[in-house]
């Protein structure tokens, strides 16, 4: 059950009350990201933050650069809230005052937003201590962008200690409009794996191409036949995809290619969409390859890319109540579609806590807020949802411990 829509009123008007600390402390981390794993400023200054607002149980260097706080109720029962804090390597384009300082790196996916939301969150829950029905664990993770930092988080005791017995995050979303809060259902994002293709040619002279075998030639038929099969060959239900990001091969323009290698990444939702690209990768793709004179090499790194993430219904069901008792059910907006990016919170899911990501809408086309995430011209409106976010944020950790 969410709060009374008087308390949630408070909590909404306090939240907005913050706006300006909330703007503060994301413009800092705007332009001052750190890349996956590097996070030592950005976990110092979370850490600043959250003693700064009176929190006593503050822990930091937890999975090598994140952040633990607690805010102990009255009971030990627990509940978490997650937010994510690397920024990408990217070189923003913005002409903003608040542009990146450091080259290179750029938060291009609303992370230094989530960080934001969730302190904020800590301070609305912290002046309800002594009210709150039970514990919340405010946990802000390292390394979401590849290095997977929720499992190092993990490994270092994050689940314990205590025990969390549902958990929820935040994530801007550019297609949802600013302001309204996104709910999946099901499955959510992808599992992501890196798929390294080599093909093996022989060299030779670029005038006797009978005399070797051009892997150049080769891969690109290869690739070709990939993506055939993906689009005529396979469920188009069951969602899942390969991309080929990096292609490198040839040493000079008058030789055949003895090598090329092919660096990508499978998405995909359902098991059985699954298995057959794997099987065509590992099998079916040595057998084109192989008529066409070369050998193939295929290496699928599961350990480098991430689980799906699967929202869990109850904790669902916290968010859109809560949201339509606060914002309004005009305000809640569901996603229709899962989406193929990889989340490494999926890995809470897997321990099997109930965990859910809900969303912020960020969009706003008046305001010109519509570059897509990942992109280095990337920017919200945090004036007006940074708010939202931290109520949100604080209201579902209560409805939370409510529920569970």
């Amino acid at each position: 059950m969410p709060m009374p829509k008087p308390a949630l009123a408070r909590l909404l008007a306090e939240a907005e009350a913050l706006r300006s600390d909330l703007v503060s402390w994301r413009r800092h981390l705007h332009m001052n990201p750190e890349s996956s794993m590097q996070e030592y400023d950005t976990m110092a200054f979370v850490a600043d933050r959250l003693r700064a607002i009176g929190m006593d149980a503050v822990k930091t260097d937890v999975g090598k650069t994140g952040v633990v706080g607690l805010i102990r109720g009255r009971s030990p029962n627990a509940v978490g809230l997650r937010a994510d804090m690397d920024a990408l390597e990217l070189e923003e384009a913005n002409d903003i005052p608040y542009r990146s300082r450091r080259p290179g790196l750029m938060h291009g996916c609303g992370h230094d937003a989530h960080v934001a939301c969730l302190i904020g969150a800590a301070a609305l829950l912290n002046r309800r201590r002594a009210a709150l029905p039970g514990t919340v664990k405010l946990i802000f993770q390292p390394g979401e962008e590849g290095a997977g930092g929720a499992r190092f988080m993990i490994a270092d005791g994050v689940l314990e200690r205590p025990k969390m017995r549902a958990i929820a995050a935040l994530h801007v979303d550019t297609e949802v409009d600013s302001g309204k809060i996104g709910i999946r259902r099901g499955y959510d994002t992808a599992q992501t794996e890196d798929v390294y293709i080599t093909i093996h040619g022989k060299a030779a002279h670029a005038a006797r191409p009978d005399a070797g075998v051009d892997a150049i030639a080769v891969a690109s038929q290869a690739l070709i036949a990939i993506q055939q099969f993906i689009a005529r060959h396979t469920n188009l239900v069951d969602r899942k995809l390969v991309t080929i990001g990096i292609i490198r091969g040839g040493t000079r323009a008058n030789v055949l290619a003895e090598k090329v290698e092919m660096i990508g990444t499978i998405r995909s939702l359902e098991p059985e969409g699954r298995a057959l690209v794997i099987r065509f990768l590992r099998n079916d793709l040595r057998k084109l390859v192989g008529a066409m004179g070369a050998r193939v090499t295929v290496k699928i790194e599961s350990d480098e890319g991430y689980p799906p993430l699967v929202n869990d219904d109850r904790v669902n069901d916290v968010v859109a109540a809560t949201t339509t008792a606060m914002l309004g059910a005009e305000n809640v907006s569901d996603i229709p579609q899962p989406g193929l990016g990889g989340e490494d919170f999926a890995y809470f899911a897997l321990a099997g806590i109930p965990a859910a990501m809900f969303r912020l809408g960020v969009r706003d086309k008046k305001k010109g807020f519509i570059s897509p995430g990942h992109s280095s011209t990337f920017d919200l409106d945090d004036r007006r949802v940074l708010p939202i976010g931290a109520a949100m944020m604080a209201a579902t950790a209560i409805g939370m411990l409510e529920r569970f």
